[in-house]
């Protein structure tokens, strides 16, 4: 049985890091530093970057042994031919559905590189154990050699509040274990906090070989707070668990909301805790070998942010096979994720949303449609939209476009905006404004009519001031509370002034921002531009409650990223 007693680990603080993304770039990698300072979280010189390859399984595929709810997550690489004596291939890879009834699923293949085989028995694991459990799910597989026993683990969790594991001799047939960490250890270790998940495990040899303890476990836990943190247990034998009693990664502003599916990965003589974020970039942090000592979060792996990848990427396993250093991990919008492969690529471009880190905001070649707004009117001939026009009580002047916040939100507020252009295109503004009351905002709408829009704006919260990324389809807003993807509280060097961008991709609307100017975040998920069929483009501001104070957002330009014709033309 699972043991309870703990021993203290160091919670690694957490800087503002911002991230980056951009559109029709077909790597993902780690940001370069562009000009910000370290707080931004530049990744350190000896990470690597990454490109990505694509999926090794097609969820949409209904020929699969076991797909109920095409979706997948958590891979977990174990080097069958390195223990076992008649696998099937020289590399398996563990994967599950995260939705009921879960499953634990099997593939293998004689490279990293694939080709992929399904293995016709799976799952290999089942929600339902006779005599043992029956749960809603398992998912999130983990399997190691464990030399001592000769045997695989494979650690799952069924359901959420407990991981079990399972062992076999052969990767294909299992024998039930035990629990190895549950809600209740957690609690017990940790007084004064209520874990309500303990899941996404990860296990591997304790890299302090002075410890008596032979395996570490990292593993996610959600709290009644609804915030997820990553916790560390220790074993001798890899069947009795005790927690820590402190989280050993707590999210930060670089992270948002929650932290998961971390695991050890040692590269160039350090080792580093890499895990997915609710921004969706793989981050990796420098650890001691006590697994002690956590530094600040850097950037590893940034997923494109249309879809397959459509900003998010989690569950990394770093694996390296003949000198070549491959990245195995999940990718996509929830619920419709899939797992991906990328390759460590010495020529790969480390920064592939800021393509431009000489001129990000493309003041020195604008595309057509830009508006520098320093003149005395607005020029009606551009903005030739006008909605709700004889509430409208802005102005030009000084060098920006003066909107007030009006009474209302983006069904009720006067707007002015130009057609959008026919082609992909990208449009940025520098806007001012201080929110300081909750339902101030202001950004950037893209717009059909009141019941269909886009909008990226900076707005206030009772937790301060956040970005927004909002689709509003059929007069309904998306939003989903439980993971905050579509939202991000703002860094804490956040001025008045910040960047706001939407960018049309073809197929998908993505957005992001920058508090600084020169590095840009990706911001929620990606809407279908074609279900939008949007119409035109413009600034917005806007209060709510006609008690809320009016404030004055000044958009200082309105700039779009010029095509290839133009950029060659400005030389």
């Amino acid at each position: 049985m699972a043991v309870l007693t703990a021993r203290r680990a160091l919670a690694g603080a957490t800087l503002a890091l911002l991230v980056t993304l951009i559109p029709g770039v077909t790597q993902a990698a780690t940001p370069e530093a562009s000009g910000g300072s370290g707080a931004h979280g530049a990744p350190g010189p000896g990470l690597p970057v990454f490109t990505s390859t694509g999926a090794i399984v097609d969820p949409l595929d209904d020929t699969l042994p076991h797909n109920p709810n095409q979706e997948f997550i958590f891979p977990s690489v174990f080097h069958a031919g390195a223990h076992l004596s008649d696998p099937l291939g020289e590399w398996y890879v563990y994967y599950a559905p995260h939705d009921d009834p879960g499953g634990i699923n099997l593939m293998y293949a004689d490279s990293l590189d694939g080709p992929w085989t399904q293995y016709e028995g799976s799952p290999v694991v089942a929600n339902q154990w006779e005599g043992i459990y029956d749960v809603p799910h398992v998912s999130s597989p983990d399997a190691v050699w464990n030399a001592a026993e000769r045997k695989m683990y494979l650690y799952f969790h069924g359901d959420n509040t407990v991981t079990r594991y399972a062992t076999s001799t052969d990767g294909v047939t299992f024998d039930y274990g035990d629990e190895a960490v549950t809600t209740e250890m957690v609690d017990a270790a940790q007084p004064g906090r209520h874990a309500t998940e303990t899941s996404y495990a990860r296990v591997f040899p304790n890299p302090d070989r002075s410890s008596a303890d032979r395996w570490a476990m990292l593993f996610m836990t959600n709290y009644d707070t609804n915030v997820r943190h990553i916790n560390l247990a220790y074993s001798r034998d890899g069947k009795d668990w005790r927690v820590e009693p402190e989280p050993i990664i707590t999210p930060g502003p670089a992270e948002g909301t929650n932290v998961s599916a971390a695991d050890l990965w040692r590269w160039k003589g350090k080792d580093y805790i890499v895990y997915g974020s609710t921004v969706g970039t793989i981050f990796a942090r420098q650890v001691d070998r006590t697994l002690t000592e956590v530094g600040e979060p850097e950037p590893l792996f940034i997923p494109r942010p249309a879809p397959p990848e459509a900003g998010r990427a989690s569950s990394p396993q770093i694996v390296t096979e003949r000198g070549r250093t491959h990245l195995i991990y999940e990718y996509g919008e929830r619920s419709h994720t899939t797992i991906g492969h990328a390759v460590l690529d010495p020529d790969g471009v480390r920064d592939p949303l800021n393509t431009r880190p000489e001129d990000p905001m493309y003041a020195q070649c604008t595309g057509a449609g830009s508006d520098e707004l320093d003149g005395v009117a607005l020029d009606r001939t551009l903005w030739s939209t006008s909605v709700r026009g004889p509430l409208d009580r802005s102005v030009v002047a000084d060098g920006a476009w003066r909107i007030p916040t009006y009474t209302g939100n983006s069904t009720s507020a006067p707007l002015v905006l130009q057609p959008v252009p026919e082609t992909p295109w990208e449009v940025t503004t520098q806007v001012t404004l201080d929110p300081q009351v909750n339902f101030q905002q202001a950004g950037l709408i893209v717009r059909r009519d009141d019941a269909n829009s886009v909008r990226v704006d900076i707005s206030h919260v009772d937790a301060g001031k956040r970005f927004d990324f909002v689709w509003r389809n059929n007069g309904v807003d998306r939003n989903n509370s439980w993971t905050a993807e579509d939202s991000a509280l703002a860094p804490p060097e956040t001025g008045d002034t910040v960047w706001l961008r939407i960018t049309n991709h073809g197929e998908w609307l993505t957005a992001s921002y920058s508090v600084d100017g020169a590095t840009f975040v990706n911001l929620g998920r990606a809407t279908p531009a074609g279900q939008l069929a949007a119409t035109d483009v413009g600034p917005f501001a806007y209060r709510g409650p006609a008690a809320t104070p009016e404030l004055t957002a000044a958009f200082d330009w309105i700039r779009f990223t010029p095509d290839t014709e133009e950029l060659a033309g400005c030389g």
